[in-house]
């Protein structure tokens, strides 16, 4: 029985999606996260935030001496959770969201095959939604369960043997050797229909082709391919298809510390997140996901006069920050929905928009002359904000500063709108920005340099701040600058706590619960050790951080630090992002090296 287990670890699950939504399955056979119809929808399951309260669909052997894996099917987001006892398998379970190709069509739906290769007796539970707001769940013979909410229903498609008790569906099955049974999840439908109508053994084909369809437009051919397409198979699954918004995470409030108040919802879109997103897709191939983007977020930037620090993916969900009154993963609270940072200031998303646009250009990408004025537009309303103080990429909640990084977000973004000017003939619209972002250099050596000779994360502080080690990695600076010298110095010795392995900042941000080892950081610091020539150096850094995946090659925001345990939402995009970019640039590093 679920109820009252133990949570799973985060590193326990793996994933699967489909361009709407997303489900975390556990090793042990249980649904406990999922939303739908989309990302940013109402929580179906979510035991994985209470273990009394929360629904979950679970399927597990009946017994002791069960061993699980995991794994995916290869070049698929199907996943496979095997169960062996005694060193036999037993039975497997095949979970995936259906996929197609038409953008139209789409399936609130996780379909579940069981497959057994002995005997063996199975416990399936199934009991959806808030355990206050299921109002109750109707048997109908050979087809399945309804369950009604107050706000919608779920139905479980299945021809086993299952009752209702205690307000969820329940029972344990023998099956024999060989045998093969559907189970079906379906929301918000108004009638019950067999499992079969469901068409299941299709949807398998019609989603393995899709990925693997997918997947063969990369051009990486180098090393760690595996891992490589393991994350871009999970950013592209991020990506909401009718707007092209890309979520950080398919979850909320998984803790960044055990027990604290780091918790936050990150089923929406962040400007920065998408674009560094866009950044290594394009590079490797993939312009569709960019140029659906842009259109979208520029349409909505002309629209409001302004950008957003976070969207709904959808647009149906509210972003306003609320709480809800359940436990929390291991009894981490709050548990949000929504997010606070939806209104602040953030300077570098303003930045990103523009970066991201000549890195699409250089890539093969177009666009027309009308998109290309919208975004001059971002630029122009960056030359009005830029010298306020905003809330960083660390959305510090509270007091706004004079953060360094925003300021050289916003040079880059200078530069690289002239760049684009320059190209289309505007050389005096392109000499005005390049002033700019000349003005802004000076400003930054003059206020951002700490007494001690390093950047500083603000203004006229000592503060020392990670995000710090893109400086050279946008062109900012070069690594034998005597102030980003000192900057890394001073980043190692106050932020690095384990080899590799780095809090964000020195700041006190006032949120009590301790910061743990942000994998971003890690990533952006190997790719210092790479650009300064150190390859000795990020191979340890890579192998260190392939060697704390789990075994499905999935990547979390954060590592506690000591015990290596996954912490924060999950899958987290911007640590896959940074594996992909720091891989990439690792190979062409030794590509370049052997030419010489």
């Amino acid at each position: 029985m679920i109820k009252k287990t133990k949570y799973p670890h985060i590193e326990d699950h793996g994933v699967i999606l489909n361009n709407r939504t997303a489900a975390l399955v556990s090793k042990y056979g249980e649904i406990d996260f999922a939303c739908f119809p989309n990302f940013d929808s109402y929580m179906v399951f979510f035991s994985i935030l209470d273990r009394e309260k929360g629904g979950f669909f679970n399927i597990s052997p009946s017994g002791i001496g069960f061993k699980s894996t995991q794994y995916y099917e290869p070049d698929t987001n199907i996943l496979h959770t095997l169960f062996s006892n005694n060193g036999a398998n037993v039975f497997e379970i095949v979970d995936f969201l259906p996929m197609t190709t038409e953008s139209n069509v789409y399936f609130s739906e996780v379909h579940r095959r069981v497959e057994t290769f002995s005997n063996v007796k199975l416990s399936i539970e199934f009991a959806p939604f808030l355990e206050s707001s299921r109002k109750n769940i109707e048997k109908f013979s050979g087809k399945g369960f309804m369950a009604v909410s107050e706000n919608s229903t779920q139905f479980l498609a299945t021809d086993l043997p299952l009752n209702v008790e205690d307000g969820t569906v329940k029972g344990t099955v023998d099956l024999s050797a060989s045998d093969i049974r559907w189970l079906v999840t379906s929301y918000n439908i108004k009638k019950a229909y067999s499992v079969g109508s469901f068409s299941s053994e299709q949807r398998l084909w019609q989603t393995r082709r899709y990925w693997k369809q997918w997947l063969l437009k990369s051009n990486y051919q180098g090393i760690f391919y595996d891992l490589v397409n393991r994350s871009l198979l999970t950013l592209k699954g991020l990506f909401f298809d009718p707007t092209g918004f890309m979520v950080a995470a398919p979850t909320t409030s998984l803790p960044e510390s055990i027990g604290g108040i780091r918790n936050w919802d990150y089923r929406f879109m962040w400007i920065r997140d998408t674009i560094y997103v866009i950044d290594v897709l394009v590079r490797l191939g993939y312009i569709d996901e960019a140029t659906k983007f842009y259109s979208t977020i520029i349409d909505k930037f002309e629209r409001d006069g302004r950008l957003y620090s976070v969207y709904s993916v959808s647009g149906d969900s509210i972003v306003n920050e609320s709480t809800l009154n359940i436990s929390g993963y291991m009894d981490s609270r709050p548990v949000r929905i929504g997010n606070g940072a939806h209104e602040q200031l953030q300077i570098d998303q303003y930045a990103s928009i523009i970066i991201g646009l000549r890195i699409l250009l250089e890539n093969n990408g177009m666009f027309s002359i009308h998109t290309l004025e919208k975004v001059l537009l971002v630029g122009e309303f960056l030359l009005k904000i830029w010298e306020q103080p905003d809330s960083s990429i660390w959305e510090i909640r509270g007091e706004k500063r004079q953060y360094v990084y925003s300021k050289v977000l916003a040079w880059k973004a200078f530069t690289d709108i002239a760049w684009l000017l320059s190209r289309m003939g505007i050389d005096d619209e392109a000499s005005t920005f390049s002033a700019e972002a000349e003005k802004v250099r000076r400003q930054v050596y003059q206020k951002g340099v700490s007494e001690k000779g390093y950047f500083s994360q603000h203004y006229e502080s000592e503060e020392v701040d990670s995000a710090l080690l893109r400086i050279p990695l946008i062109g900012f600076c070069n690594q034998d600058d005597p102030v980003y010298v000192k900057t890394l110095e001073a980043i190692e010795r106050k932020l690095m706590i384990e080899d590799f392995l780095f809090k964000r900042y020195t700041l006190d941000d006032g949120m009590e619960s301790p910061d743990n080892a942000f994998l971003m950081i890690t990533f952006w610091y190997i790719r210092n050790m790479i650009q300064s020539g150190k390859l000795d150096r990020a191979y340890s850094g890579i192998m260190k951080m392939t060697s704390m995946m789990n075994a499905l090659g999935l990547l979390p925001e954060e590592l506690e630090f000591g015990s290596h345990r996954y912490l924060g939402n999950y899958p987290q995009a911007l640590s896959h992002l940074s594996l992909v970019t720091t891989i990439v640039e690792y190979n062409d590093a030794l590509n370049n090296a052997a030419k010489r």
